[in-house]
């Protein structure tokens, strides 16, 4: 897994100096391991990019929201086998509440259980779908 080992060496880099820039690539969420203070203001001589962010998930939610304004209820389909997927899910839910909305989130990680939490999804009669990695 990158993040085991991207961490550990920007933790490291970070603990000797706070005058060197340090730029990571891909190491899972700096700012819950400290290496950053937010994502918009690193703050530090820290500083890089990730490929994931699991707070990019309630804004998912919210222009999804945006797009469809009378959706009652939003299916979410997850991948409950993805590193992530406990962190997708709880913001997704502290998101829904912010926005007064009801998900109804389905996990789903290979192609049978796709098929499966579609049908799902589709008879609980959702309005509109937010498929996440």
């Amino acid at each position: 897994m990158a993040q085991r080992r991207t961490i550990p060496g920007a933790l490291a880099a970070q603990a000797v100096t706070t005058t060197i820039p340090i730029v990571f690539i891909g190491a899972g969420d700096p700012v819950q391991v400290g290496l950053v203070a937010s994502f918009n203001r690193p703050g530090g001589n820290v500083t890089g990019v990730i490929l994931f962010s699991a707070s990019l998930e309630a804004k998912k939610l919210e222009l999804l929201h945006q797009l469809v304004p009378k959706a009652a209820t939003i299916g979410v389909l997850i991948n409950p086998s993805w590193v992530h997927a406990e962190t997708q899910s709880k913001d997704l839910q502290a998101a829904a509440r912010t926005l007064a909305l009801q998900i109804d989130i389905v996990n789903a990680s290979n192609e049978g259980t796709i098929d499966t939490a579609l049908v799902t999804l589709a008879e609980r009669r959702i309005n509109a779908l937010l498929a996440l990695t």
